[in-house]
């Protein structure tokens, strides 16, 4: 048996992993992967630069981008990558798209990162040596390099796809998006992609990047993850996919709030407090005692403020050294879980605390010391151990019970979103928006059951059911790839969803209609998946084949920008070259000194 059929038939090398075969349908090479949280930071470091097209309302213009006019900029090579002269149009596709992307992801909150798309770009600092027009042609460089090696490997290997469709969508999106900017089709373009685009120039854009994204999806569909690799990867790094059970008590020292003088001026009285004065604004009285600490502080000489300092420290490792005398007694009382739970509400400081902590990952394990302790290989069931926590000032009783790999499965399921969100103004009373949202459930309900009639009454296969919901469901995460999601977790999906999927008596083929918060879903149970640690690791190999994979094909490529519109790119040649002369320049001091050396030293030998 290969090892890619082992991986299919759950043999994960010698590891206790079920990974049953299932009937699995690809949906050609333009298959998204779904935006659930966990899955998405798992396949963030996959090639997700040119993963899509970003059309949003946000009409940027030019966004004070200084760039040359005249003919040669409008039809020479604006930058060479590899053998390929991209002109200023294209240019201003990749750098604007990626404006557009990152306003769609973080829309307002662009102020809290410091960036004002209302201002000249390259006068907005991003970091120290690095401007926010430095980020962005940073970004569409990465950009153009990928989608340039793709599509050239692509070519080179005979690879050929037809991404009308994608440039069909986009078409679709830029007409709307234009229709509701109240502007023509041509002027929001420009306003999106640059003075020069125009709309056959972007479309021609879109469908190379597709390509690419087709190769690409091409390269890891088949790129080999064996059960092997799994298991060597896991033996590698059994601290991360491991679990433990363990019951734990966090005894903290009583540390005392270190007492601030309010002193009173004369004119209110002359006397010193211990609690501020009572004012009409809690605000003011807040600051008038921090003036006061601070007043105090600036007084003290730095002998003073020394001892205060020594005499706050002495109270805090009297406290701690309590709370490690009461720790020590709790472990010494110990002989079993039950009776760690009965000295629990006597030790705990806070005794509503849960005390027993069951298939914790070490990630989840706080404070470090204590996940240390509990993935030490030579813990053994029954240990017990006192931890500091300093920083937390707390002493942890811990007690272990047990490490494993957990083999919960993961399972796979399509359905089909129906929406269920009214369309209601804020002119409408609360009696109409409570008739207008009834009535849109009422809506979503019978369309979801129209939809399941349909499918029940035709073919009734996995693959009319993906049909069905590339055509009507209105997740935006699945539908594309006909309502899948793959290697779903407990606790992934909200929670009739979950329930549904994780039901004990679920087999592969059922169906039926669950209602969430989202709407109406309709199911398609198509079965188990491989055990949760398994899949994530298979990921985690996958994507460092393919970064492996997209830097071996890019690091080739050199990047020219001869008439220095790209301007980090030549403080990157300028701090290259000064690390050049300073080289030389070592060298050039150490061959001197060495000559120097030399000379004192036949010297030296001549006198002898």
């Amino acid at each position: 048996m290969s090892d890619k059929e082992k991986k299919q038939n759950g043999q994960a090398g010698g590891v206790d992993s079920q990974k049953p075969e299932k009937k699995m349908t690809k949906y050609d090479l333009k298959m998204q992967r779904r935006k659930e949280e966990e899955l998405r930071q798992q396949r963030r470091a996959r090639y997700s630069t040119i993963a899509g097209v970003v059309i949003v309302l946000l009409i940027v213009g030019v966004l004070g981008w200084k760039i040359y006019g005249g003919y040669q900029d409008k039809h020479g090579a604006y930058v060479t990558v590899g053998e390929h002269e991209v002109q200023r149009s294209e240019y201003e596709y990749y750098f604007y798209s990626g404006i557009n992307s990152m306003y769609s992801y973080y829309g307002n909150y662009l102020s809290y990162m410091g960036l004002d798309l209302s201002k000249p770009l390259d006068e907005q600092a991003y970091m120290e040596s690095m401007t926010w027009k430095d980020y962005f042609d940073q970004q569409a460089i990465g950009q153009l390099k990928q989608v340039y090696a793709l599509t050239d490997e692509a070519a080179a290997a005979g690879f050929e796809y037809d991404a009308s469709e994608e440039v069909n969508s986009f078409v679709e999106s830029v007409e709307a998006g234009a229709a509701n900017a109240d502007k023509s089709v041509s002027d929001y373009v420009k306003a999106a992609y640059g003075t020069l685009a125009t709309l056959d120039n972007v479309k021609s854009y879109v469908e190379r990047s597709s390509i690419a994204t087709a190769y690409y999806d091409s390269i890891e569909d088949a790129t080999e993850i064996t059960g092997e690799e799994v298991k060597t990867y896991y033996d590698e790094n059994k601290d991360n996919y491991d679990s433990v059970d363990y019951l734990a008590c966090k005894i903290e020292a009583d540390i005392p709030e270190e007492e601030t003088e309010n002193v009173e001026t004369e004119a209110d009285g002359g006397t010193e407090t211990d609690a501020p004065a009572e004012t009409d604004a809690e605000t003011e009285t807040d600051t008038e005692t921090e003036t006061a600490a601070e007043t105090e502080t600036e007084t003290l000489s730095e002998e003073e403020k020394a001892a205060k300092e020594a005499e706050q420290e002495a109270i805090e490792e009297a406290a701690m050294a309590e709370a490690k005398t009461r720790a020590d007694e709790m472990l010494n009382e110990i002989s079993d879980e039950s009776s760690f739970e009965e000295l629990y509400s006597e030790y705990a400081t806070d005794a509503s605390a849960e005390v027993e902590k069951t298939n914790v990952k070490k990630s989840s394990v706080s404070p470090s010391a204590v996940a240390e302790w509990l993935f030490d290989s030579a813990r053994q069931a029954g240990d017990t151990e006192v931890i500091e926590d300093t920083s937390g000032k707390a002493y942890y009783v811990v007690y272990f019970i047990d490490r494993y790999l957990d083999h919960t499965k993961t399972v796979d399921v399509r359905h089909i979103l129906i929406s269920s969100d009214a369309e209601t103004t804020e002119d409408m009373t609360e009696e109409e928006k409570a008739t207008a949202e009834e009535n849109a459930k009422a809506e979503a309900k019978q369309k979801a059951e129209d939809i399941y009639a349909e499918w029940k009454n035709g073919e009734a296969t996995e693959d009319s059911f993906a049909a069905l919901a590339e055509a009507n469901s209105e997740d935006t995460g699945s539908s594309a790839n006909g309502g899948l999601y793959e290697a779903v977790t407990k606790g992934q999906m909200v929670a009739a969803f979950n329930d549904w999927i994780f039901d004990d008596a679920r087999k592969p083929g059922d169906t039926e209609i669950v209602e969430t918060d989202y709407g109406y879903h309709v199911m398609y149970f198509v079965g188990d998946n491989a055990e949760e640690w398994y899949t994530k690791i298979e990921s985690t190999l996958l994507s460092n084949k393919m970064q492996e994979y997209m830097t071996n094909l890019t690091d080739s490529l050199e990047v020219v920008d001869k008439r220095g519109n790209i301007d980090y790119l030549h403080v990157s040649e300028t701090e290259s070259e000064s690390a050049t002369d300073t080289a030389a320049e070592t060298t050039a001091d150490t061959d001197g000194e060495t000559e120097t050396a030399g000379e004192t030293e036949t010297t030296s030998e001549t006198e002898k």
